[in-house]
């Protein structure tokens, strides 16, 4: 592999990485709160792109804003995720599990009718390259690196700066003892749901100018994302963005020197054999 192939590599799988660090952030924050793991995640992050296709590829809103609009509507999609399906079961998890893989099942079967069965392509957003250490760098990967890295602070910050946060801190601790001083349970829920439906949309919405999309998208990153929250420990920010970008350098600077195929089987022969010294992952903890 020479140097310049080993930069591009890098930066697309920092690039990648980003998109898997969105994902498993949402998953994280919903697991570490309600114990839950959410299967409609591949189909929100599927919903996002289709939102930048309608939006901003045949109605011409600024992509900004489509982006914005994606986050905001997928958002509100969360609430009503919450309300009606997991407060419903009243959280309990075995049903909650069963109705968010009806919930994925339903979203991706409807996907066809609704959008149609064929593949669609948004136009590019950022044309042209940058050169970076004198490799040629494509702007529509580049701009996810800095546009992934801004959502994450912003997460930290509501994480931790605000009310809402410490809320979610609290039910992730103790959700009784919380509820005891006053939190109201089932509007944080529904804050996490919603969070987490943005943050996947995000995701969603910064892939729709580089991959085709189609209704079964969302099915690879949603396997990717629980990967990461498995390897970087189960209920762990930290360990969501330290997985997401391990998973993604193999993925492509491991990819790019012996092959696909030998970096897909590599990835899963890592995570087992961490897994083997370090159960819960990297920043895991017991659940």
């Amino acid at each position: 592999m020479t140097f310049e192939l080993f930069v591009q590599s890098a930066i697309i799988g920092l690039s990648i990485g980003a998109i898997y660090i969105l994902m498993a952030l949402g998953l994280t924050l919903m697991f570490g709160m309600m114990h839950i793991i959410n299967f409609a995640h591949g189909a929100v992050y599927m919903l996002g792109a289709f939102v930048i296709y309608y939006f901003f590829h045949l109605w011409g809103i600024p992509y900004s804003l489509a982006f914005f609009i994606a986050m905001i509507l997928l958002g509100l999609f969360g609430f009503g995720v919450e309300r009606f399906i997991y407060r419903t079961v009243k959280g309990n998890i075995e049903p909650t599990l069963v109705a968010l893989l009806a919930l994925t099942t339903l979203l991706q079967a409807a996907g066809y009718p609704v959008f149609g069965p064929l593949d669609k392509n948004v136009p590019s957003v950022f044309r042209g390259n940058y050169i970076i250490f004198g490799t040629p760098i494509s702007a529509e990967r580049l701009m996810i690196i800095p546009v992934a890295a801004v959502l994450v602070v912003a997460l930290y910050l509501f994480i931790n700066k605000t009310k809402m946060g410490a809320a979610m801190r609290s039910i992730e601790q103790d959700k009784e003892a919380a509820a005891l001083q006053g939190v109201n349970v089932n509007v944080v829920n529904a804050m996490a749901f919603a969070v987490g439906f943005s943050l996947a949309a995000a995701a969603g919405a910064l892939i729709a100018p580089i991959f085709k999309l189609d209704p079964m998208m969302g099915e690879q990153p949603l396997l990717k994302a629980f990967i990461i929250i498995i390897l970087g420990g189960l209920g762990s920010i930290p360990g969501a963005i330290l997985g997401g970008l391990i998973l993604g350098f193999i993925d492509s600077v491991v990819a790019t020197a012996v092959g696909v195929e030998l970096a897909f089987l590599l990835s899963f022969v890592f995570i087992i054999l961490l897994l083997l010294f370090k159960p819960n992952g990297l920043f895991g903890y017991e659940v």
